[in-house]
Parts: structure tokens; sequence; C-alpha cells
């Protein structure tokens, strides 16, 4: 009897688990209770498989339909039918437990999915966009009103922040990080605003002194001083504008002058790093009779084939790019050295390269007419008190340990932040 539907057109509805068929009827198991459907529909649209097969437990409702041939729109007109008729039918009798998932997902969904909406008639921007208040809107998230429902009682309040602001609560900025054991004669100013006062002769001494006990010699404070002086000095001779391989002819020049001091060594360390890095160096000694820490980074320069003179006859005649000069420790008070700089001092003005100035004393100090014209000047740790004639100043880290300034009776936080070497203003 089950074959006279062979061939036949139905539409099978399984319910809200499975959903709504359409096909030819292919075959008709009565001992399995399923029935296949080919050229199958579900839910309105066209099905992937070629056949389905459906367990008749699974069947709410089955009706013959007219062929396609016979009704092109019975299709839609069942399905519209079909698809009313399941929604109608929520208290047939099912399984409990299939009842009860069914009933669960709705009830959990209906706040999202329970409206009917109507697909086909168009949506009404102009209306919907008027009902949005924007003014009032705006104003309650700008005062950090909390949006949505009003918090129950014991919920946390959360404010709303702007993009540039803290999440975390911090302590107010201190400015004034560096606490002398004596008052400052100058103090200066980071790009941040923190203040940097000035150090004397006498207190720089005692830095170098507390350093040497610690441990840390004046080979080790070298490097620090040359990968300071080196970084400003790439800046200063065009840096990724010269040394690249198609400018190769025409190498930034740097004449180094020295005189017999921890911080020429220093200098003549920065000389072996501009050189390694393919910049022409040449330094010039004031001095022939030089400390054992000078003859040691001396040594240690030529080994990288630039020149070491000491005398202002053989210095570059073609142009310079950059003056290093520490030819006087910062502890210098006084003394009849300068007249014997007279020569290189004349030499070094003529030029049209900047002189950049290593912790050299102030001008202020120093007090003669014939001296270099300094463009800018780097000091470590705490600065002198630098004045106009001793042009920009940098402050470069020798990465001193905290217990060499407790030492001092020396309050010091860092105020390089993330830098190496940092630009200070001189204080209103």
């Amino acid at each position: 009897m089950s074959g006279k539907y062979l061939g036949s057109y139905v539409s099978v509805d399984c319910g809200e688990m499975f959903g709504c068929y359409q096909g030819q009827v292919s075959n008709v198991d009565t001992f399995n209770q399923t029935i296949t459907l080919k050229d199958v529909w579900k839910n309105g649209l066209k099905s992937s498989t070629d056949d389905v097969t459906l367990l008749a437990k699974d069947i709410l409702d089955l009706s013959i339909i007219p062929s396609p041939k016979e009704d092109k729109t019975g299709s839609k007109a069942d399905i519209e039918h079909l698809e009313s008729q399941r929604i109608k039918k929520t208290t047939l009798p099912d399984t409990p437990s299939k009842l009860s998932k069914i009933k669960g997902r709705v009830g959990k969904d209906d706040v999202c999915f329970g409206t009917d909406v109507n697909m086909e008639k168009d949506f009404d921007f102009e209306t919907n966009l008027a009902l949005f208040d924007k003014k009032t809107v705006m104003g309650e998230i700008q005062s950090g009103k909390q949006q949505g429902p009003p918090p129950g009682p014991g919920t946390r309040t959360v404010s709303n922040f702007r993009h540039d602001e803290n999440v975390l609560e911090t302590l107010p900025p201190t400015y004034r990080q560096i606490h002398l054991p004596s008052p400052s004669t100058k103090e200066f100013l980071t790009d941040a605003g923190l203040v940097v006062p000035s150090a004397s002769a006498e207190l720089r001494k005692a830095m170098q002194d507390s350093m040497e006990k610690l441990g840390i010699s004046i080979e080790r404070r070298s490097e620090s001083i040359a990968r300071a002086v080196a970084e400003v000095a790439l800046h200063f001779v065009g840096g990724p504008h010269r040394l690249t391989p198609k400018n190769s002819h025409q190498k930034p020049v740097v004449v180094v002058l020295c005189g017999n001091h921890p911080e020429a060594a220093g200098a003549v360390c920065a000389a072996r790093h501009l050189a390694t890095l393919g910049v022409q160096t040449v330094v010039y000694l004031q001095t022939l009779t030089v400390s054992h820490y000078l003859k040691k980074e001396i040594e240690l320069y030529k080994l990288t084939g630039q020149s070491v003179i000491n005398n202002e006859k053989h210095l570059p005649s073609a142009s310079v790019d950059l003056i290093i000069a520490s030819l006087l420790p910062p502890t210098w008070v006084g003394g009849d050295e300068i007249p014997k700089m007279k020569g290189i001092i004349e030499w070094a003005n003529k030029q049209r390269a900047p002189t950049m100035a290593i912790d050299q004393p102030p001008y202020a100090v120093i007090n003669t007419i014939s001296w270099l014209d300094v463009k800018c000047t780097l000091s470590a740790d705490l600065p002198l008190a630098y004045g106009d004639r001793d042009g920009k100043l940098y402050l470069y880290s020798l990465s001193t340990p905290r217990k060499v300034f407790q030492s001092l009776g020396i309050e010091y936080d860092s105020p390089f932040g993330s830098k190496f070497v940092i630009t200070l203003h001189e204080a209103c």
C-alpha cells in the first residue's frame, strides 16, 4: 500500500527541532518506519543534499502537495501555512525531554528573538533615527553616568574614563627628586619638568672618588661616557643620512681634543665607537705624558686604524663636521693650562664645525676671552653651573648606583626615564 505514494510530492512538518521538508517521495520503508524524499526543500530553501530520510517518530504532520508542474506557487504557500501551524502546535504531545528543551530555549532567547518582524516591509530609518536622542545620550556619556538599567543593591559602579586617563590610582608627580647635601647655585629642568640641581666641582670630585672605592673604575665609566657622546655626535654629523653605502665617498670627519683626565679617556673611547661605525676620526692629545687609563684607551683606539696626533699643525685641513672637546676636567678650578692651549683653541674656533664639550668646566669658571666657542655641553649625572656661553646642555647617565649618591648624602632618583641622554633647560 505504501507503494502508491512513490513519486508523490509531500510536505512534512518535523516540528521545531528539525523544521519543514518538501520533496518527492522516493522510498517508503514500513519496516524501519522511514520515508525518503528527493529534490528536497528545507524551510523554504533548496537543500544541498540529494535526498533526505525522515523517521516516522519525528514527523508531526504530513500532507500531499501538487507537483511543481501542477502548481509552482504551492511550495511557498504550503511552507507559510506549515510554519504558522507549527508555531500554534506548541502544546502538541511530545516526549517530556524534547518538550522541556524546546520550552527552555524559547524562554531563554525570548528577549532577543521574541519580536515578530516583518522582513518584507522596508525599514523606516528616518523615523527610527528621530527617536534617538543623541544629545541626551552624549551628555550622559560625557558626564560619566552609567548606561543601562540602574544598578542593584551591592552592585559596584564603574566610572567612565577618557582615553588619556589612567585607570589605576597614582600619586601626584614629584618634580624635585634630587636633593643635595648643600644648596646648589643653579637649577635645570628636564623636558618632563623634573628639577635637576647643579653640583659643585668639589661634589663631582667626591662622586668620582666614591665610585673608585666601590669598584666603578675609570674604564667602566669611559664606556658610559663614550656611549652618550657617540649618540649625540651621530646626531650632529647627520646620522643615517651620512653613514650609508651610497654616501661612502664623503664620510663625516670628527676631531677629538683631549687633555689628561678621566673624562678625556671617555672622549677617546667615543672616538673608537664612532670609528667602528665608519666615521673618520682624529684624536689630538694636548700632552704626550698621559695617565695609564688614557694610554689604555689610546691603544684600543689605534686598533681602528685611525690617527693620533699631538701637534695642531697635523690637524685636518679639509672640512671638519664636528669637534669634540675634553681639554679640561669638570673638577678644574684654575691653573696655567689654558695658555698652552692657545694654538688648538684658535684652530677650533676657525672651523665651521660645531664644538661639543664633554664635562668641561663652565665658561664662568674659565673666565678668559681666549676659549672655545661651544655649541653644546654634555655633563654626567649632575651638571655643573653651566650658562649661555656653554651652549645647549645635555645630561647623560653614567649608570651610577644609588649607593654612590647615598654615601655622599645625596637623594637621587633618576631623571632619565627610558633614555641615557636627556636635554636640560635652565630654570627661570
